[in-house]
């Protein structure tokens, strides 16, 4: 289901979607089964979020798909900031707030990895529909080539949200032409559902 999920957000064909999840699961980044009826495995928040990144991301030349991966994982967090309607806050008092204001949800930011694998693990559980409540919350992670990745957490009625910034130890240099990728909540849902065997449904 897994495999099935992230190629139908990538835009990806069968044959090359396996082809990629054999490489992550080679990679000990994705979660193996055992052969038979009952040996599959239910996938961790960091199996769901490695086969996204090593779906959407193709690596540079003479990098392996699991080296590109690990990479983009190793980002560091260099930025948190608070955005509350009418509210001016020191850049410490921001960052502070930011985390602030996230908290309920679990999620660590250890690095670019461990926050992604939290945002899918808080809507595995009910730790984002609780926090989110009766004021709908939305998700966007924009990639901007290899340089940043923004995270932003906000509730859109009432003007607030926390904004994270991860960036990786070296900064590559400028490129001329950078793309940028955005993924959006329905991403985080789709890779949190659960997976269970067609009889066990």
């Amino acid at each position: 289901m897994l495999k099935a999920t992230a190629a139908e957000l990538t835009s990806l064909a069968p044959g090359t979607a396996a082809d990629r999840f054999r490489d992550m699961q080679s990679g000990k980044l994705v979660s193996k089964g055992e052969p038979g009826r009952y040996g599959g495995v239910v996938m961790t928040d960091s199996d769901r979020v490695n086969t996204l990144l090593g779906f959407t991301f193709d690596p540079a030349r003479g990098e392996s798909r699991v080296a590109n991966v690990k990479r983009i994982r190793r980002f560091e967090l260099s930025s948190a900031t608070y955005n509350p309607l009418r509210t001016k806050l020191s850049p410490e008092d921001s960052a502070r707030a930011a985390f602030q204001f996230v908290e309920r949800l679990g999620i660590k930011f250890d690095d670019l990895g461990t926050a992604l694998d939290g945002i899918v693990g808080s809507m595995r559980t009910s730790a984002f529909p609780d926090w989110e409540a009766e004021n709908p919350a939305d998700i966007v992670v924009d990639f901007h080539g290899d340089r940043s990745v923004t995270v932003m957490i906000d509730r859109p009625r009432t003007n607030n949200s926390a904004v994270f910034i991860f960036e990786p130890k070296k900064a590559p240099s400028i490129a001329a032409i950078e793309r940028i990728t955005r993924l959006h909540r329905i991403v985080f849902e789709k890779l949190a559902a659960n997976e269970t065997a067609p009889d066990q449904g």
